[in-house]
């Protein structure tokens, strides 16, 4: 039987590697030229404190200095999801 300790450590192991894949995902999304200024532009529009530098942090993301809280990493995820478009119905043959 595992201890508790032991548990929360695989949990833990699973959270990391979310988080290492979601860092890897983000890191290769912003190195596209313009979508740190894109991304960061509509998280400065979201926030209502307007002191802080998105564009600073999302570089400081790219190059590996800066790993975002839930909070942030929540917010980033929202921006850099892409909607995922529906295919259109097949409405048979067409008559025309």
């Amino acid at each position: 039987m595992k201890s508790n300790q032991e548990n929360r450590l695989i949990v833990l192991t699973k959270d990391r590697k979310f988080i290492d894949l979601w860092m890897r995902r983000t890191r290769k999304e912003l190195a596209i030229s313009g979508r740190i200024a894109e991304v960061s532009t509509l998280l400065q529009a979201q926030e209502a404190n307007h002191g802080r530098d998105w564009q600073r942090d999302l570089m400081s993301l790219l190059h590996g200095e800066w790993e975002p809280t839930m909070d942030d990493l929540i917010r980033l995820d929202g921006v850099l999801a892409r909607p995922r478009k529906n295919p259109p119905p097949d409405l048979g043959p067409s008559l025309w």
